[in-house]
């Protein structure tokens, strides 16, 4: 793949030259301006200088000067932790890496001015065209590297910003030179001819006049020179000859476009070594070699530096790194003592809290099993007190019921009849009088047995409240009105229900509930 890059940003776009100034006295200018920036402290405007000497310096082929201002811009605008600045200086170093095949940092160094353009266009920080020419850098690098997929996404938006633009349709001239790529990628050659020669003839047509015409008609190097090699793998030879001639004659305005002249003399010079003629061959190989022992030559001591990409970026972040490690290094040592401190000192508070929680925890435990133990024998005092007072209800009936069978049997009139009508109303409750107060004494007694036994009826729960209390059968049979037999009936059928064997009491099993 040829080596040439194309419509990059010059050293006027940061506004610190005007266009009409002279060539000659621009980096004279730049110099005082940066100078001037640095008395003032004004890290901003540096930075905007830097990059703008590098764009100075790239144009005018002086590469090992580019990438050290470059270097700097980068270092400083991180620094500075300014976002458009890191993008322009990320975009500039990435122009210098790809015009120098150097394709892993150029694509990275354009991924990452892409991201921070499109964040700062999102907050309108920047203009579509900043955008568009960061989607174009990477239409370069795609292209350098034949990524078709990324390469059509990223012409498709250069169009769609262009549209939204109302950009002039010379943009179309370098995008279809782009599109031409991926017809001959697929293998359409005359596709490919066609969209190169649609370029070709846009850009002669173009008026003479303005300056920026002339830097547009430089793009002509790259279209002719693409027509040519076509042509050339066609066998169409005298074609490809006049395409060649045409590309290595037209003037390289911002001297974007060095490095594939190379590649164009060095075709040249196979094609017309291949025809014969030998001294015009020997002529364009060593104009090829020219360049490349210039520019691209590593036992060259002017490019050794730079060619590496051993810039001032890289070199700053170097120090800049040791100064961090050695810097790290003494807050670990001093890291590692306040460490070793803390864990002693959490481990005996932990040791601490652990003791004070075991401590506080017995406490409670002790207490709760007091209060047990008291609530227990209050209960136990409450029931018994019950009990009695049950058992002694139960014999006032029981003298209040010989002395109604008395009156009934020697004694029938009216009197004795109201007289036997109201101690049958005061007697009736007696089974309530008990169950309240046996509720309210042992609360939440009934629920724990009904979640233990669920299917127990209420005659089987009053048996157990009766068991509970330690009532004898004789004493169940008469609270609750039935025979002893049917007591010792109930008492049968509610161990059945409950499930329980043989070895097993009764009284315990409920006493434990």
């Amino acid at each position: 793949m040829s080596l040439h890059g194309q419509q990059f940003k010059t050293y006027q776009k940061e506004g610190t030259i005007l266009i009409k100034t002279s060539s000659d006295s621009v980096l004279k200018h730049l110099k005082n301006e940066y100078k001037k920036t640095l008395r003032q402290k004004d890290t901003s405007q540096i930075i905007k200088n830097l990059i703008s000497l590098s764009a100075f310096e790239r144009i005018h082929l002086n590469y090992s000067s580019a990438f050290n201002n470059s270097g700097k811009a980068l270092f400083l605008a991180e620094e500075f932790n300014d976002s458009l600045l890191i993008a322009k200086a990320q975009e500039e170093l990435g122009v210098l890496t790809y015009l120098f095949k150097q394709d892993d940092e150029a694509g990275s160094n354009f991924k990452k001015a892409h991201l921070y353009y499109k964040a700062l266009y999102k907050n309108k920080k920047i203009q579509l065209s900043d955008l568009y020419q960061s989607h174009y850098n990477l239409v370069l690098y795609y292209q350098r590297i034949v990524d078709k997929k990324s390469l059509k996404a990223h012409i498709d938006s250069c169009y769609t910003i262009a549209n939204k633009g109302k950009h002039k349709l010379i943009y179309q001239v370098y995008l279809n030179e782009k599109k031409s790529s991926l017809k001959e990628w697929e293998n359409k050659p005359q596709e490919a001819l066609k969209l190169l020669n649609d370029s070709a003839t846009t850009l002669e047509n173009l008026d003479n006049q303005f300056e920026v015409t002339n830097i547009h008609k430089s793009f002509l190097i790259i279209i002719y020179g693409r027509i040519g090699n076509i042509y050339m793998n066609f066998g169409r030879l005298d074609l490809a000859k006049n395409y060649f001639n045409k590309s290595i004659n037209i003037e390289d305005i911002n001297s974007e476009h060095t490095f594939y002249k190379s590649f164009i003399h060095a075709r040249y010079a196979t094609l017309l070594f291949n025809e014969g003629d030998y001294e015009n061959a020997y002529l364009n190989q060593q104009k090829s070699n020219t360049i490349n022992n210039t520019y691209l030559n590593l036992r060259n001591d002017k490019n050794r530096g730079f060619l590496t990409i051993k810039n001032h970026y890289k070199d700053e972040l170097d120090k800049k790194n040791v100064l961090l490690n050695k810097q790290n290094f003494d807050l670990n040592e001093r890291n590692q003592k306040i460490l070793r401190f803390r864990i002693f000192f959490f481990i005996a508070f932990f040791l601490f809290i652990i003791t004070a929680l075991i401590v506080r925890s017995k406490i409670k435990f002790l207490k709760y099993q007091k209060k047990e133990q008291n609530s227990k024998e209050l209960l136990d005092i409450k029931n018994s007190e019950l009990t009695i007072s049950t058992l002694q209800l139960i014999e006032k009936e029981e003298v209040i019921k010989s002395l109604s069978d008395h009156i009934k049997k020697y004694n029938a009139d009216n009197g004795s009849k109201l007289l036997l009508k109201s101690i049958e109303n005061r007697s009736v409750s007696l089974w309530d009088a008990f169950n309240n107060r046996f509720i309210s004494q042992n609360d939440g007694f009934y629920e724990r047995l009904k979640e233990k036994v669920p299917n127990l009826s209420s005659a089987d729960l009053k048996i157990c409240a009766l068991i509970k209390l330690n009532f004898s059968g004789k004493e169940m049979a008469y609270l609750l009105g039935i025979s002893l037999g049917s007591v010792h009936v109930a008492r049968h059928r509610l161990r059945k229900k409950i499930g329980l064997e043989r070895d097993i009491n009764l009284t315990n099993y409920i006493n434990s509930i």
